[in-house]
């Protein structure tokens, strides 16, 4: 489908829902998708109130959401895969033969890379390392021993062990 005709399919042509879809769900998709912009339900004039309002989130407690104490329905497994097959996760990305040059590499060497084992990072915090470890400076400054510039600027130590 060309990008002509989805763009006026999206300004349109009606949404056609599931069947499984509630009243509710319908109702705030509606909403949502108004055509019509200043009719269309979201964030107003500095406020999510309306769209808090809707009754699809009649049964959210907004105060205890705020707040971080609402209890979530459900807490999926993190080493479960919530799917029939691999086929049915996909791709994450649609990128492929992508070459990384010398300064594109030393630009992504600064990032974390996020492959630190997670026994290993249970560990750390289980045994309360991780907090003893975890200091930030004032107001959530890096301290002094984790900012390069202040390794950097530490004098070369010696080498040289002297036996008295």
């Amino acid at each position: 489908v060309e990008n002509k005709v989805v763009k006026k399919r999206i300004l349109n042509d009606p949404v056609a829902y599931p069947e499984k879809f509630s009243e509710k769900a319908k109702s705030i998709c509606e909403a949502l998708l108004c055509k019509t912009v200043d009719q269309r339900l979201g964030f107003k004039n500095g406020s999510c109130d309306e769209l808090r309002a809707h009754p699809f989130f009649s049964e959210i407690n907004w105060m205890k959401l705020n707040e971080g104490i609402l209890v979530p329905p459900f807490v999926p497994d993190s080493k479960t895969v919530y799917a029939k097959d691999l086929d049915a996760v996909g791709a994450f990305s649609t990128v492929k033969g992508v070459t990384l040059d010398d300064p594109d590499k030393e630009f992504f060497d600064e990032f974390a890379s996020g492959n630190i084992p997670i026994p290993w990072q249970e560990e750390m915090i289980e045994t309360g390392i991780y907090g003893e470890l975890n200091l930030w400076g004032v107001g959530g400054a890096l301290p002094n021993d984790l900012r390069r510039e202040s390794i950097l600027e530490q004098p070369p130590k010696s080498s040289t062990c002297c036996l008295s």
